[in-house]
Formats: structure tokens, C-alpha cells, sequence
């Protein structure tokens, strides 16, 4: 048979090109592969999975959307895949939409004679929050509702077992940075937030969203001068991070110190009372 001249060989990659495009949308999936040479390299049909597309990509890159309490499997199965450890992978976690809720994704990747991983991403449960607040938990952060979180904090104090700190930030000015970026921008903005904070304590304390733009950590066995310490350097790091373009973020805190026999509405009228103090004054520790 006779080699397709070159503007028909062009039409038949065009055609193709189309049809797996279509193909990925139809399946809620999309492509990436991964060579040591030009690292990772994902397909359109990817971010459309987040709600994105080439002219509508923010700062966050694919890592930093997967949730938290996924990354370091996620990390640890593709690490594997691309040094040859494992010759093929299926996973399945959570990331961030650009919508501002987690959704669901299976991950399928094989390594190939040649050294280079192919992947295939899917979204198992389109369109739908997969942390939900019955189930405790925020379905922006996959943080600790804050139901569930005056739970955990009542079934705490009835036990008795040692003090701790209660430590509430706010962003300041979030209706202005609401107003200049977007509800997504800001949702974006208030999961890095999270991940800060996260990585500051290195701890499974108890985290919580308070509220639209607040959040609420409990501080296990912390005295009421270490939690000022801890907060001070919360606020000076979200400070310094760029969580917005061209704008810094701050944050006013208000903590206390629990104190023995203290019931749950006193603690928390005395952690507001705190962190009204530090909201009035903005990008400050009351405690």
C-alpha cells in the first residue's frame, strides 16, 4: 500500500486526535504519561476532569489538588511505577475541582520496556462532593466538620485526660478578596490554606472548618503559652505564602487554654471572645 500523502496522513492524526478527545470526555477519563527525560506530561482531557482548560489554568498544580490524607500514597505508587519497582499501579483518591469540592478519581498507570509510564485517570463519581458534611467532614478541606468537631471537643473535656489549647483563625478582608477573585480563587486559596496548617503540625489534632472562611484546631496537651507560639508562627507562615496572586493573605487568631471541669459553651465563648479581639485588629494572636 502506498504512504498517505502527507495532507491526508495530517487529516488522519486531526481525525484521531478528535476522536480520543471525544473519547476522554465520554469516559470521564483522561491521559498522561511520564518519561524520565520530560517528566510528567497530561492531556486536556486531565483538567477538564478538574474543571479547567488552557486558557483557565490557576497556580496549583496536580499534586497540590489531591487531598491531604492521599498524597503520600498517591506519591508512593507512581514513584514506584516510574523507577520499575511496580509494573503497573491502580489507585484510587481524592482532589480538588476547580469548582471548590473534592472529587474522586481511579488512577491506572503501566511502565513500558522503554522505561516511560503511560496513565490512564478517571473520575469514578462525576459532578458529585464525595466528603459530605453527615459524614463529618467539609466537602471544600475534607477538614472535620464543625458538628463533629464540638463532638470531639465534648467528649474531651468529659474525660479528663489533660489540658489543651483551642487555637480559631479567620481570613481577614475575605469579602474583598472574595470580591477581586472568585469564589473558586478563594476556595483554591482556603485549601492551601489547609495544607499549611497541616504541614506546620505534623499531628493528627483534631483540624475543623468553623465556618465560610474560619477554622478551628485543637492543640493536645499544649499550654497556653506553646499555643501562642504555635499560632504566631501559623500567622507569619500563611503571611509569607502566596496564596493569592499579587495579594498577601493573613489570618487573626484567638486561642485558649482549656481549663479543668470547663464546660463546652464556656470554653468556646471565651475562644470568641479571643478571637473577636484579634479579627477587629486583623493579621494578629489573641490569646
Amino acid at each position: 500500500m502506498d504512504t498517505p500523502k502527507a495532507p491526508l496522513r495530517d487529516a488522519i492524526t486531526r481525525f484521531d486526535l478528535a476522536l480520543m478527545a471525544d473519547a476522554m470526555a465520554l469516559l470521564a477519563a483522561g491521559l498522561w504519561r511520564w518519561s524520565p527525560q520530560q517528566g510528567v506530561q497530561r492531556d486536556i482531557s486531565c483538567l477538564r476532569l478538574l474543571g479547567l482548560d488552557e486558557t483557565g489554568l490557576d497556580d496549583l498544580g496536580w499534586l497540590e489538588r489531591v487531598h491531604p490524607d492521599d498524597v503520600a500514597a498517591l506519591q508512593d505508587a507512581l514513584g514506584a511505577c516510574q523507577s520499575g519497582r511496580l509494573a503497573q499501579i491502580r489507585l484510587e483518591y481524592r482532589i480538588l475541582h476547580h469548582d471548590g469540592h473534592y472529587v474522586r478519581l481511579e488512577e491506572r498507570a503501566q511502565r513500558d520496556l522503554l522505561g516511560q509510564v503511560l496513565g490512564v485517570v478517571r473520575q469514578l463519581d462525576p459532578l458529585a462532593v464525595i466528603v459530605e458534611e453527615r459524614h463529618g467532614m467539609d466537602p471544600l478541606t475534607g477538614l472535620e466538620s464543625r458538628s463533629h468537631f464540638e463532638q470531639l471537643l465534648d467528649e474531651r473535656l468529659a474525660t479528663e485526660s489533660g489540658s489543651f489549647s483551642l487555637l480559631q483563625f479567620t481570613v481577614d478582608h475575605s469579602a474583598k478578596i472574595l470580591q477581586l477573585f472568585g469564589e473558586a480563587a478563594c476556595d483554591a486559596m482556603l485549601a492551601k490554606l489547609v495544607r499549611i496548617v497541616r504541614h506546620e503540625r505534623q499531628r493528627e489534632d483534631p483540624f475543623a472548618r468553623w465556618d465560610q472562611d474560619g477554622f478551628i484546631l485543637m492543640l493536645s496537651q499544649t499550654d497556653r503559652l506553646s499555643g501562642l507560639e504555635i499560632a504566631e508562627r501559623l500567622r507569619l507562615e500563611i503571611a509569607d505564602a502566596s496564596l493569592l496572586p499579587q495579594r498577601p493573605v493573613t489570618v487573626s487568631i484567638g486561642l485558649v487554654q482549656s481549663q479543668s471541669g470547663e464546660q463546652l459553651d464556656h470554653l468556646l465563648a471565651r475562644l470568641a471572645s479571643c478571637h473577636g479581639q484579634a479579627r477587629r485588629e486583623h493579621n494578629t494572636v489573641v490569646g
